[in-house]
């Protein structure tokens, strides 16, 4: 209370000094003259801003451009353009249609996954790359990523209006447009900046002592306002006005209130004596309240860093509070960060063990039905159980030394381990998985009178692939059990059916095919289908199709999802024979793959 007693003492005699000091017989003048000046400045201000805003949309225009010339998402976009225009050209049994679908689903994915980013560089609010053939989009903006993959008219229409910058429709937005061409084939792309507070904050920055106002905002009551507009042109959304935007300048009445003091300090004759006494009070207090506090903001610089120390608490005033209390924050803050800490690595080891449960269910379901099967065998003296227990036993030393590989690899950080490459025989390990699960679909057996098996199996002749064996039967294992899951009998429904193909898909390629008659995915799940801890399962913990997605890039390839025309889910892996290349997608960048196929 001492401090604060002497503050207002100390600056209440300042300011009786200063008003017993005004000159009434001049100001009116003097004032009178600041108030034109003052109403010149609004008019100036309001200039500024259009101008500024003005500059910004030049600004975005010749960002874009520039961006449409070296950026690799636009490349990305052009590419699949192009992909899209060779593979409407070719029929169903053509030789390269399997390359150009994995190509032209790549380039989407990488358009897709890199529009945020890109959009992030220039400033923008929201990015869209169409093609310019059809409206076809290849990125979106985050709130609108259901749109990828479908052809909008709306956006091909702005993308293609270029006569006002400035637009109206569920916002008001300054529109930025350029276009790539390349063999014939264009994309568009169109970056919008929204008019938004966040936007007038902005330029309330660059355009110092003013504050831009919304057409809804409320001015404040110190404030001097001015309004403008903007020329427009509607958005091509349905219902957008064409009406100008109507903006304000604000400038606070506080300037001008500045101003007049400032006229009052000039003609007072007492102002030396003002300033004389206002430096001794400031003396006087520097000298009590500077050093203390210039200790505790030299510590209070190290809390972010944790270097600290509690300061000496001298004398018993407010000064001796604060320092109390910083020394006592310093002490939770310490109790905190070691409790945080401590949170950390829990949630750590609780995401390893999520991860490392979810691959271990996998191999322990043909492990668990081989040793059921042998104990049935074996309960009831079958003479068969000589000969399936060499099968039984070898699937599941197969299935053991999987799980030790999954752990051995979970144990750094449940990182997936980069492929090792081999020659594969594809028909040899699509057997295989469908062996491990076939005394699984047997537990389930179809409605009586059905000849077609719970799980079956359809093979061409394929050659070989290079492909991390162990990886592949990993990606297989993940969808049949899914397939399996989903096509087990629920609510009377009778059980379904499964089956796996593999098929050349080219010269190049080869394709696995999980197709089964169950309910589908839920079309709200589909575009996030593929990204981690998406599921719809009861206890699922949806990284298997994230899993099996990764795998599936890293190889060279690509994994689709389609729905049946019976309802079921269809899953595609295509994978290059050639087998993965050197340089593999870094950790945590998966595209997104196509809905549809």
């Amino acid at each position: 209370m001492q401090l604060r007693i002497r503050l207002t003492l100390a600056l209440g005699a300042i300011g009786l000094i200063t008003s017993l000091a005004v000159a009434v017989a001049v100001r009116g003048s003097l004032v009178k003259e600041e108030e034109t000046r003052f109403q010149n400045r609004v008019n100036t201000s309001v200039g500024d801003v259009r101008r500024a805003i003005e500059r910004r949309a030049a600004s975005d225009q010749a960002a874009l451009e520039r961006a449409c010339l070296v950026e690799p998402i636009v490349e990305r976009a052009l590419t699949a353009a192009k992909a899209r225009d060779d593979l409407s050209k070719l029929s169903p049994g053509d030789a390269d249609l399997a390359r150009l679908e994995v190509a032209a689903a790549q380039a989407r994915a990488m358009a897709a996954a890199g529009g945020p980013s890109m959009a992030a560089v220039l400033g923008a609010d929201e990015l869209w790359i169409v093609d310019d053939r059809d409206g076809f989009v290849f990125a979106a903006p985050t709130v609108a990523r259901a749109s990828i993959g479908a052809r909008d008219a709306v956006r091909l229409r702005l993308a293609h209006d270029k006569e006002v910058a400035v637009r109206l429709g569920a916002f008001a937005a300054i529109v930025a447009r350029c276009q790539r061409e390349e063999r014939g084939e264009r994309v568009d792309v169109t970056a919008l900046r929204k008019l938004d507070p966040a936007f007038f904050d902005r330029l309330a920055d660059e355009v110092r002592g003013v504050r831009i106002l919304a057409p809804d905002a409320t001015p404040r009551p110190d404030e001097i306002v001015q309004k403008f507009t903007l020329p427009t042109a509607p958005s091509p959304d349905a219902g957008a006005s064409s009406a100008p935007l109507e903006l304000a300048v604000g400038i606070p009445a506080t300037a001008l209130a500045s101003a007049i003091a400032r006229i009052d300090q000039v003609i007072v004759v007492a102002t030396l004596v003002s300033i004389l006494f206002g430096a001794a009070v400031g003396f006087a207090v520097a000298r009590r309240l500077v050093s203390p506090l210039g200790r505790l903001a030299s510590e209070a610089r190290k809390v972010a860093e944790g270097t600290a120390a509690p300061v000496e608490v001298r004398g018993s005033d407010e000064v001796a509070d604060l320092s109390i209390a910083f020394n006592g924050m310093l002490e939770s803050l310490e109790a905190t960060r070691r409790q945080l800490h401590a949170a950390e690595r829990v949630a750590a080891w609780r995401e390893a063990a999520r991860r490392i449960a979810h691959e271990i269910k996998n191999p322990l379901a043909p492990i668990r039905a081989s040793i059921e099967t042998l104990r049935r065998l074996r309960g009831r003296e079958d003479p068969a159980f000589d000969g399936y227990f060499d099968e039984a036993t070898k699937t599941v030393l197969q299935e053991v030394r999987r799980v030790t590989m999954i752990v051995d690899e979970f144990s750094r950080y449940a990182r997936i381990a980069p492929p090792r490459p081999a020659a594969v025989d594809p028909v040899e390990v699509a057997k295989h998985v469908v062996g491990l699960f076939a005394n699984v679909a047997e537990e389930d057996p179809v409605r009586e009178g059905d000849p077609t098996p719970r799980l079956s199996l359809g093979v061409s002749p394929c050659g070989t692939l290079r492909a991390d064996r162990e990886q592949l039967v990993q990606v297989l294992v993940n969808l049949v059990k899914n397939a399996l899951e989903a096509t087990r009998p629920k609510d009377a429904k009778p059980t379904g059916h499964v089956r796996v193909e593999v098929e050349p898909a080219g010269p190049e390629a080869v394709r696995f095919v999980v197709r089964d008659d169950g309910a589908g995915v839920e079309d709200a799940l589909v575009p996030r289908l593929f990204e981690p801890y998406a599921t719809a399962k009861q206890g699922g913990t949806g990284l298997g199709l994230a899993i099996a997605q990764r795998i599936a890039v890293e190889h060279g390839g690509a994994i689709t999802y389609a729905r049946a025309a019976t309802g079921g889910a269809v899953f595609r892996l295509i994978l290059p024979r050639r087998g993965p290349q050197e340089e593999i997608m870094p950790e945590g960048v998966t595209p997104r793959p196509r809905p549809s196929v």
